[in-house]
């Protein structure tokens, strides 16, 4: 049989000609010009990554008649024959099917004796994580100590089977998977070589398809080329390769878009019956779905983008339909999706559920934005649209937190004078003049109004801020001055309040209710000063929480436990 597979056709002869693994290629001729190379190597990486390829390449390198050379020849016997497979000083073992100890231990008889032509004797062992562990540890001393002009190559695709003890006595390189690019020029270069016409659309198919080995896309292309003749369009490819055609998937993020479950469904009932395998298409949709949330953050001009120049601007204007948000929880579901799906007895359930959750997905509101209409406007959960009352004092615009209520109260009182004294006192201030020194403690059932202004400002602009205020123990305004009292063993609260940051909050807040400047005193207690209130439980301050409240008349909850974070 004359015919040579296109894949072994074009197999790499030379450093310089395999595709994207330089950092590898580039050390490995480092070394042999200075004169470097080690006596073990592992090369380990996905399939058809070029592992076996450079392994070759390396020992034509070393035992080429012009070398050691990083540039072999590839027509001295010694090139030929390598390059053939049937070199005999350069040995291919694979341990798939020689795994056991009998194997290593004819190797180390023949490693014992030197060259019969070339420079080096060389050992290239496929699979090697194959090997059994009595076979690993005869063949651990032969590593650790060869005998003169030999060197082990091993090549793997799991290299965490590897024994650590064979690991640490050979040098590791790592092949990266192909990216689609780099996937695309080399096929366009053969199919050119090959004088094979293949579009844009063809050629991405068939790099998306390889999923980053080289070897499978060449194979791939074998395959279409004996399909499709000497023109290949991407219509056809996709036919013969069994991917969904793009329309189709376009098709479906529309009807998402759209929520038209029918058409969804539609659409599966339409794959089964036309054979296609559901796994495979739930992969491509979710590779889809991927382009556009890619296509939604970088644009549609991005190389991050794997698909054809023409497709493009669809995707671009696809992902235009969906947020980021959108279109992360979809690649979220599919993800999951394709993950059961590889394990399911019925697919294709797997597949309609996670269908049907993108196109209701859009319609479902996340708690972050719940809670956020919650604590917005208290307990009717809805956004308000009352203008806030402006000072003169710089202050973020962020919402008000939930301001504290009872939770025994089945009816949401018409106006609760307690709960707006704060505000009316934030809105508009008191000349200091016109207010005693006072010294209250901060958890009291009737706590002055100017405090508790202070801390609704403060967790508008930082709760953590106005956690840290919930600990102290004291409060006293005087001359001008704001004294924040903490207790001796609240002093961690103090510290953080001194905080230059924590600080300057703090007196924005204090202007902004007081009316005028005023300067912030933090201290821990003092004898005679103040008498600190005892400290409600934590379920006794959730209960009077304006927030929790709301939230359990919104989902009609009930409070069964309450942990203290802040004890926490």
């Amino acid at each position: 049989m004359s015919y040579q597979v296109i894949a072994r056709k074009y197999r790499p002869q030379a450093f310089d000609d395999v595709v994207g693994q330089h950092l590898v290629t580039d050390t490995l001729k480092n070394a042999i010009q200075t004169n470097r190379v080690a006596h073990g190597y592992i090369f380990s990486g996905a399939r058809g990554v070029g592992k076996t390829t450079t392994a070759r390449i390396l020992a034509k390198a070393l035992n080429c008649f012009k070398g050691p050379t990083v540039a072999p020849d590839g027509t001295c016997p010694s090139c030929v024959e390598i390059a053939a497979g049937n070199s005999v000083d350069v040995q291919e073992i694979d341990a798939a099917s020689n795994r056991g100890i009998d194997e290593i231990r004819e190797l180390r008889e023949a490693v014992r004796y030197l060259p019969a032509r070339d420079r080096y004797k060389i050992f290239i062992i496929d699979e090697a994580h194959m090997l059994t562990t009595e076979a690993f540890n005869a063949l651990l001393k032969t590593l650790e100590e060869p005998p003169p002009r030999s060197l082990f190559i091993l090549a793997t695709t799991e290299p965490h089977k590897l024994p650590s003890t064979i690991q640490s006595r050979c040098q590791h390189f790592a092949f990266r998977l192909l990216d689609y690019a780099e996937i695309c020029a080399r096929l366009r270069v053969v199919a050119e070589e090959e004088k094979i016409a293949a579009d844009d659309g063809a050629v991405s198919t068939l790099a998306q398809a390889a999923e980053g080995s080289l070897r499978d896309a060449l194979s791939l292309l074998d395959q279409v080329i004996a399909a499709c003749g000497e023109r290949l369009d991407e219509k056809r490819v996709r036919q013969v390769l069994g991917v969904v055609p793009a329309e189709l998937l376009m098709d479906i993020v529309k009807a998402v878009d759209a929520a038209d479950s029918r058409q969804v469904l539609d659409r599966v009932g339409q794959l089964a019956s036309e054979g296609y395998e559901l796994a495979h298409f739930c992969g491509e949709l979710t590779r889809f779905m991927r382009d556009l949330m890619i296509a939604r953050t970088c644009g549609a001009e991005s190389p991050l983008l794997q698909v054809p120049n023409d497709q493009r601007r669809q995707i671009g204007e696809l992902a235009g339909l969906f947020s980021e948000e959108d279109l992360s929880r979809f690649f979220n579901i599919l993800l999951r999706a394709e993950s059961e799906m590889r394990y399911a007895l019925a697919p294709r359930f797997h597949l309609e559920l996670a269908l049907m959750k993108l196109v209701h997905s859009r319609r479902l509101a996340s708690i972050e934005s719940l809670l956020g209409g919650l604590s917005g406007s208290g307990l009717s959960g809805k956004t308000s649209s009352a203008p806030r009352a402006t000072t003169t004092a710089p202050a973020r615009s962020t919402p008000e937190p939930p301001r504290k209520v009872r939770a025994e109260s089945s009816e949401r009182p018409p106006a609760d004078e307690s709960l707006a004294a704060p505000a009316r006192e934030a809105a508009a201030p008191v000349a200091p003049a016109e207010r005693p020194a006072s010294t209250v403690p901060s958890e009291h059932a009737g706590e002055d109004a100017r405090l508790a202004a202070i801390k609704t400002v403060v967790y508008s602009q930082s709760n953590f801020l106005g956690s840290c205020l919930e600990h102290l123990s004291g409060f006293r305004i005087k001359d001008g001055e704001v004294d924040i009292i903490f207790a001796q063993k609240d002093s961690f609260y103090a510290d953080l309040v001194k905080a230059r940051e924590q600080l300057e909050t703090l007196r924005s807040a204090c202007t902004q209710v007081l009316g005028q400047p005023v300067k912030i005193c933090v201290r821990l207690g003092e004898q005679g000063i103040v008498a600190r209130a005892e400290r409600p439980s934590a379920r006794e301050r959730a209960e009077r929480d304006q927030g929790v409240e709301a939230f359990r008349k919104k989902f009609d909850a009930i409070v069964v436990d309450v942990k203290d974070l802040n004890r926490e």
